[in-house]
């Protein structure tokens, strides 16, 4: 799971301003700031950033020109330059602080399935 790049940006609410927004809206984690307490992961309702030696690890969309996209041979990843900030997660937010990273990963994941599941059914009757 990679940060999403949301509106809400609730994890730009960190207590040592270490995440900033970049001139893209990108989020920009400072390393020299950042002192892995935590807050970002607890924040994020998606479990998109996780501590990675020694400082908290979220995807700043490489300056512009994410490097995932033309690495991605299925062609299943998609950057819309401006499209910062356009998902919205609040829905995701209620009671995700309690949980670990990885299970807001799951329930995020499962919750996007549900449309497409849902479309395959509709397109089967």
């Amino acid at each position: 799971m990679v940060c999403q790049q949301c509106a809400e940006r609730y994890c730009v609410a960190c207590p040592e301003n270490a995440l900033v927004l970049g001139p893209l809206g990108q989020v920009v984690v400072s390393p020299t700031l950042c002192s892995e307490c935590g807050a970002c992961t607890r924040s994020c309702p998606i479990g998109a950033i996780e501590p990675v030696d020694g400082i908290a690890y979220v995807c700043d969309l490489c300056g512009g020109d994410p490097r995932c996209v033309p690495a991605c041979t299925q062609g299943a990843i998609s950057f819309a330059s401006g499209a910062a900030g356009t998902v919205e997660l609040a829905a995701f937010k209620p009671g995700s602080e309690r949980l670990a990273p990885s299970h807001k990963r799951a329930v995020y994941v499962h919750a996007l399935g549900r449309a497409v599941r849902d479309g395959w059914q509709v397109a089967r009757d």
